[in-house]
């Protein structure tokens, strides 16, 4: 079919017709703002729907589907060179029923559209262009097209179509059947042992840049769910070449080009291996993903350079991406006006000499700093980089690493000011459920883990606004623009939400809150069963079908897959509370998804992370035990020189104390390394009867800690490995004993 489109090409010669006038007003009202940038084309755009598609079959048209988004540059190229250009909109008018299509608000859609591209080309990428029969069939896919080829193309396809219209709809059906194969395909279960994972991480690490951190080569993304995931294999076994893999990544682009150095932040990826220039769009899933990688990774290793790109990130998002009711927006663009009013990639962030001359004495500083020349490294201009850590740096200048950065970040708050008096890039302003899931949950993580009380507050405030103005009781929205919401929501919108939920659940100190946050997030869990189809068989990405086929979501994008997030979200629950039919939708989606995991293990991150947490229980610092009646959090152990462990148990519950005064309750044991080598600090007992024991037992109940000093044994290299053992009961039953581990770096 490809063939027969290529030939045509070569002998079709395109007619001057003049094109029809614009019907814009068809995208008008959309809460797409990428749609809405198309409303002043000359071609006469739909949305996807209902009316697009009856007309294209009732006219027996052709249909030119564009996927894209809003702060995608080669999506302005396009647009600019192609859209704009009226002999082309008047072939498209003539002969085609037009249709946009907003990827970020249509997952669904640019899922079954580039799974088409893929098959067709063997590549993919934004803007993506899909040729559909008038039933709606996909029979021939494309990226970017140049405006001469573009204008070719479509003679060849529209030719195509009308001489051979049976092959045409034959290609469409194949085309058809095979991403329907794909996107619900299905493997049988397969054991989750730690062998495998081990195997897993192994094959990750050869595939790893050994030179600049992470993933590949050029393009390089940040792939944080794959890391993700090793950082989660770092923890749960000790695995020093797991977190070496993630602090390699991390410092990487810390010192890139990928980091906005004066603003903060990161952009969605980079175009060479050094991670020096990127691709200048700000994502919020990116900052909410790497802002999640950048905290943990500063819990392990207590290296600060994580906490300061942490807190940067975190203070332009709500500084930047935050609406005025508090949720976040979706990106900034990748594009913006440059001094001479020219829209250019990247213009808003990098630097001339003679921009850098604006800074007085520290501007020779600046240069040596980041490599400015007059060359630069961007199209004449300076992305700013880093040549090694500050704290390296720092010793170059014989400073304090301290003072150091004090200094820097004073000098690059003199280079923002000057930044902001040009003309910024624009702002994604629609607000997606998903997305602002990702970041609530990391700012409550952040808030918690770095004491910063701001961050918290913003997670709360974000998921107030969704659940005020998104949900009710039909259910979600997926996304909110100027006032209005639309589409309905998504697996990953519902399982998401629900992680957040549960999140700030878990960093709430305040009963009443914990209870409430709980009660939401059991709710998200419950739309999830109810509204996407069976555990058993993998959960659908939308309740209604639309495109092609419906789509069982396995793989990570930039983003985890629905799957996984709703997997994560039933075993967390499953920690948090006693949910016997959870528990077993959670197996039962295990069974159906584990088959997939193995496989194309790199681009399913996610799910073998959720797979661990469903079979072997949570990491972090802060875990469940007892269904929920029991948490432990481990104190930082760098500051206080011991290992402590603060629990806290349900009013109503106990742990069995280290000498529960009987044989036939198990004893809170604290060991590392599987041995008893500490003395360890059990608070003292209460000695109390139960109904179910005639004798007295010695019980632990409410807020304690559990502490010993760090063995200083020459024999014991870290990481190590501190175990709780303990056994959560009430007045009338015991629960099974459980062990809860933590790895100390």
């Amino acid at each position: 079919m490809r063939g027969i489109i290529l030939a045509f090409a070569l002998l079709i010669a395109v007619s001057d017709a003049a094109a029809q006038a614009n019907k814009g007003s068809h995208l008008a009202g959309s809460t797409s703002p990428y749609l809405l940038q198309h409303l002043d084309n000359p071609v006469d755009w739909y949305p996807w729907g209902p009316e697009a598609l009856e007309r294209a079959k009732a006219e027996n048209r052709l249909i030119l589907v564009s996927v894209g988004y809003a702060s995608c540059h080669w999506c302005h190229v396009m647009e600019e060179e192609s859209f704009m250009n009226e002999e082309i909109a008047g072939l498209l008018n003539r002969d085609f029923i037009s249709i946009k299509i907003d990827r970020e608000s249509r997952p669904d859609l640019d899922e079954q559209f580039m799974t088409v591209t893929q098959m067709i080309t063997g590549g993919g990428g934004w803007p993506n262009t899909v040729f559909l029969t008038p039933d709606g069939a996909p029979f021939f896919a494309t990226t970017y097209v140049p405006p001469a080829e573009l204008k070719d193309m479509l003679g060849a396809v529209q030719d195509a179509f009308v001489d051979e219209p049976d092959q045409v709809a034959q290609e469409g059906r194949r085309i058809s059947q095979a991403v329907s194969g794909y996107l619900v395909r299905k493997a049988a279960a397969r054991e989750i042992t730690p062998e495998l994972i081990a195997g897993i991480a192994n094959e990750t690490y050869a595939k790893l840049d050994p030179f600049h951190g992470g993933y590949g080569t050029a393009p390089k993304f940040p792939r944080e769910t794959l890391f993700h995931f090793l950082l989660d294999h770092a923890e749960r076994t000790g695995d020093a070449d797991a977190l070496t893999a993630v602090t390699n990544l991390l410092d990487g682009m810390i010192r890139g080009g990928i980091h906005d150095q004066v603003g903060g932040g990161f952009h969605r990826y980079a175009i060479d291996p050094e991670w020096a220039v990127p691709h200048f769009e700000k994502m919020l899933y990116t900052q909410a993903l790497t802002g999640r990688l950048l905290v943990r990774a500063w819990q392990l290793t207590g290296e600060d350079r994580y906490r300061r790109a942490a807190e940067r990130l975190f203070d332009y998002v709500l500084s930047d991406l935050r609406e005025p009711e508090g949720a976040f927006y979706s990106a900034q663009d990748a594009d913006s006006r440059s001094e001479d009013g020219i829209k250019a990639e990247g213009s808003y962030y990098t630097w001339t000499p003679d921009q850098i001359a604006a800074l007085g004495g520290d501007q020779s500083f600046v240069r040596d700093l980041y490599g400015i020349s007059e060359d630069g490294n961007f199209e004449g201009s300076n992305v700013l980089t880093l040549n090694t850590a500050t704290e390296e740096i720092a010793a170059d200048y014989e400073r304090d690493p301290q003072a150091f950065r004090q200094r820097l970040d004073g000098i690059l708050q003199r280079m923002k000011a000057l930044r902001s008096e040009r003309p910024a890039p624009q702002t994604d302003r629609k607000i997606v459920v998903s997305w602002n899931a990702m970041m609530i949950q990391t700012l409550a993580e952040a808030g918690n883990s770095l004491e910063r009380p701001d961050y918290a507050d913003a997670a709360t405030t974000a998921a107030t606004f969704i659940s005020k103005n998104m949900l009710d009781e039909d259910g979600l929205k997926r996304v909110h623009f100027e006032g209005e919401t639309a589409i309905p929501g998504q697996l990953a919108d519902y399982a998401g939400l629900g992680l957040a939920f549960l999140t700030l659940h878990d960093v709430s100190t305040d009963p009443s809150e914990q209870k409430a946050w709980l009660e939401a997030a059991r709710r998200m869990a419950d739309e999830v069963q109810n509204r996407f189809g069976a555990a058993a068989a993998g959960y659908n990405m939308t309740e209604a079908s639309e495109g092609v086929t419906r789509i069982v979501p396995l793989d990570d994008t930039e983003l985890p897959s629905g799957n996984a997030l709703a997997l994560t979200l039933f075993a967390r629950l499953s920690q948090r509370m006693r949910a016997p039919e959870l528990e077993l939708s959670a197996y039962d989606l295990a069974s159906a998804l584990s088959g997939h995991a193995a496989s194309y293990s790199d681009l399913r991150g996610y799910l073998l992370t959720a797979l661990q947490e469903l079979q072997w229980g949570g990491t972090g610092r802060t875990r469940f035990a007892g269904g929920g009646h029991v948490r432990v959090t481990l104190l930082d152990h760098r500051e206080s020189g011991d290992i402590r462990l603060s629990l806290s148990i349900a009013e109503g519950w106990h742990i069995n104390a280290h000498k529960p005064l009987s044989d036939f309750v198990v004893p809170t044991r604290l060991v590392l390394e599987g041995q008893d080598l500490l003395p360890v600090r059990y608070p003292a007992p209460v000695v109390k009867t139960l109904a179910f024991s005639g004798t007295e037992l010695a019980l632990l109940e409410g807020a304690f800690d559990i502490a010993a000093e760090q063995p200083d044994a020459p024999d014991l290299e870290r990481p190590l490995k501190a175990t709780l053992t303990l056994q959560a009961c009430n007045n009338e039953i015991c629960l099974e004993p459980e062990e809860l581990t933590f790895v100390l770096w």
